[in-house]
C-alpha cells in the first residue's frame, strides 16, 4: 500500500474488501454525477416535447429523491423518518397519475356517429304508422 492510500483510508487501509467497495462506490458517484449533468443541460430539455418533458421531470425527480435516500442511508439516518420518504411518495403519486393519463389517451374511443347509425338501423320501425281499422271492408259486389 502506498502512503497516499494509508492517509486516505487510515485504519481501513489494510482491509482490501472495504477499500475496493469504497473505490467502487466513489466511481459510481462519479458516473451518476456525469449522467445528471447530461440530463440537466438546458439545450436538451428545450428540444423535448411536452410528453417527453413530463417523463424527463419525473425521472429526474425520482432519481434525485433516490440519491438523497441513499445519501441519508450512508449517514446512518433512517430515511423512513426523513422528509425524503414523503417526497418519494409524492413523486410516485405523480408517476401513477401520468400513467393513468397515458392509459386514458391510448384507450379505445367510441365513434358516436357510427354507434348512432348502428343503433338506428338495428331498431324495428313499423312500416305504416296509421292505425288499421278492425272494420270489415266492403266491396261493390258484396251487397
Amino acid at each position: 500500500m502506498s502512503d497516499v492510500e494509508e492517509n486516505k483510508y487510515g485504519e481501513l487501509a489494510n482491509e482490501k474488501e472495504v477499500v475496493e467497495n469504497i473505490e467502487a462506490f466513489s466511481g459510481s458517484i462519479t458516473e451518476v454525477q456525469d449522467l445528471l449533468e447530461t440530463l440537466i443541460k438546458e439545450d436538451v430539455y428545450d428540444k423535448l416535447g411536452t410528453e417527453d418533458r413530463i417523463k424527463h421531470d419525473l425521472f429526474l425527480s425520482y432519481a434525485l429523491t433516490s440519491l438523497y435516500w441513499m445519501y441519508s442511508r450512508t449517514l446512518g439516518e433512517d430515511p423512513f423518518t426523513n422528509v425524503v420518504k414523503n417526497e418519494a411518495d409524492r413523486v410516485q403519486d405523480y408517476m401513477k397519475k401520468y400513467q393513468r393519463i397515458k392509459e386514458r389517451k391510448n384507450a379505445p374511443q367510441l365513434n358516436v356517429a357510427a354507434s348512432k347509425r348502428f343503433i338506428k338501423s338495428g331498431l324495428w320501425t313499423p312500416k305504416d304508422n296509421s292505425k288499421q281499422s278492425n272494420k270489415r271492408k266492403t266491396f261493390d259486389n258484396d251487397e
